[in-house]
């Protein structure tokens, strides 16, 4: 599989490849037909476990990363770099 052209490779990956979308496409039947059977339906009135809120600590850990963020731009640009 490492030596010859792309077209070599390729043909070379084929017998691995088909069977492996084969059986990911066979899975995701699977999965499909019994959510069907269960009469799962996504999105209107599907909730979740825990619903997530904002806390201070969320608020101060994206006000450090804008400020880093903020930091690397301006070193960036005023500090040259040494090559």
């Amino acid at each position: 599989m490492d030596s010859g052209n792309i077209i070599k490779r390729v043909k070379a990956l084929m017998p691995v490849l088909i069977p492996l979308f084969v059986s990911a496409f066979r899975r995701a039947y699977e999965i499909a037909t019994a959510m069907e059977c269960r009469c799962y339906r996504g999105g209107d009135g599907r909730t979740k476990m825990k619903s997530i809120h904002m806390s201070k600590r969320d608020a101060f850990s994206f006000i450090a990363l804008a400020a880093l963020i903020c930091g690397v731009i301006l070193c960036n640009i005023f500090i040259p770099a040494v090559i």
